[in-house]
């Protein structure tokens, strides 16, 4: 994606303060309900955030494709919004280093257990299966946070693990070790014996990629563990999808036919499945598709007459989605791709959920990404389904 945004001259804080003040406003809310929850965004990203944006990405990130290291989201449920935050803290250091960040984050994390209604339980019992091991030279596994905002509740928040740079076998073994420890590996088991057979019989990648936390001690907290499907399928999505138990496949199946349009079959590129899991339940409590609506349009004028579509779909007013681009997009949406980059969709019974995720391209697009899962996962996903 070309470059949408500019903002020279300012820091990394500065530009997202501004994009969050602008999705408050696009969703019609008052500045003395948004101003607090502002200042503690703002607040979660220091020191880094006085970073300049510059011409060039400090650090090259994951987060986004062109490597800024955060992006913003609205869940849109039961016609509530909720306005999110997802960012990869940057390190001290200079230049930043995947190093300097993970120290960073393991700072962040700690400042978070003094938040109402945070727990890191389930965090200190996981963190050093995903920790470098020193002697073995290991890459550090990136860790990034997200804040979850509802109007008149406290933000909730969950941090993810990056798995990307690890080999299959030591990503599957991280995740079987953290949730043994999280008593859900009963229902891990199942999920992997289901994604490994399905493998076996399409021939295509499910690559594990991201293993994340509600940072919460309530009933509802989830463990939850992300798959990139390297396939267009919506066959693949809806097998995946079903792993879930309250998965409703008829709904979910005319949702996503409603965003996918004159092509219901082709879901673009690299879609992704997110598991959660909850203590107690011996399969996958919850799925949620996502699809990269950049791959499927032309523009923003385009994705937002197709999530306009989805959200009508779902009993949620489209003019609420509108009106919030209207207030975040620097440009004419017909003349801009990229600012809407993924659309998910989770159903639950007999409602369901839509977010949508903003990128705010300011940067030329990153070289490279992470490369697609070497091919030995197949190997290895057969070896699981044999034990």
């Amino acid at each position: 994606m070309d470059s949408i945004f500019s903002a020279e001259g300012r820091s990394i804080g500065e530009f997202l303060r501004e994009r969050w003040t602008d999705m408050g406003d696009g969703l019609g809310l008052p500045h003395s309900m948004t101003g607090p929850v502002t200042e503690q965004v703002v607040d979660l990203l220091r020191p880094w955030a006085d970073i300049p944006v510059g011409r060039t990405c400090p650090f090259p990130s994951f987060v986004a494709g062109d490597g800024f290291p955060a992006e913003m989201s609205v869940k849109w449920s039961q016609g509530r919004p909720e306005l999110r935050i997802l960012f990869e803290a940057l390190g001290a250091s200079r230049p930043v280093t995947a190093a300097s960040n993970l120290a960073a984050a393991a700072e962040l994390t700690d400042r978070l257990a003094a938040e109402p209604l945070v727990s890191l339980d389930w965090y200190r019992k996981v963190a050093d299966v995903f920790a470098p091991a020193a002697d073995q030279g290991t890459a550090p596994t990136p860790v990034w946070h997200s804040l979850a905002w509802r109007p008149g509740r406290p933000p909730a928040f969950k941090l993810y693990f990056g798995l990307y740079d690890l080999a299959p076998q030591k990503r599957y073994a991280a995740v079987n070790e953290a949730m043994e420890r999280l008593g859900m590996g009963t229902a891990w088991a199942d999920t992997c014996v289901e994604v490994a057979r399905a493998t076996m019989a399409d021939g295509v990648e499910r690559e594990l990629e991201f293993f994340a936390l509600d940072l919460d001690s309530s009933a509802k907290a989830r463990a939850k563990v992300y798959f990139r499907n390297h396939t267009g399928s919506v066959a693949v999505l809806e097998q995946m999808a079903s792993l879930a138990r309250a998965h409703e496949p008829d709904r979910a199946r005319s949702a996503f036919r409603t965003l996918l349009g004159t092509a219901p079959d082709a879901a673009g590129d690299t879609p992704l499945t997110c598991l959660a899991f909850r203590s107690g339940a011996n399969r996958a409590d919850e799925s949620t598709t996502y699809f990269r609506v950049s791959s499927l349009t032309a523009s923003d004028a385009e994705a937002a007459v197709r999530i306009g579509a989805l959200m009508a779909h779902e009993d949620l007013d489209p003019r609420r989605h509108h009106a919030l681009l209207q207030a975040v997009a620097p440009q004419p949406l017909n003349r801009i791709r990229g600012l809407q980059e993924l659309v998910s969709y989770r159903s639950r019974g007999s409602e369901g959920d839509v977010s949508v995720y903003f990128r705010f391209p300011l940067y030329p697009p990153l070289a490279a990404q992470p490369s697609p899962v070497p091919r030995q996962s197949r190997v290895f996903l057969q070896e699981v389904e044999s034990v």
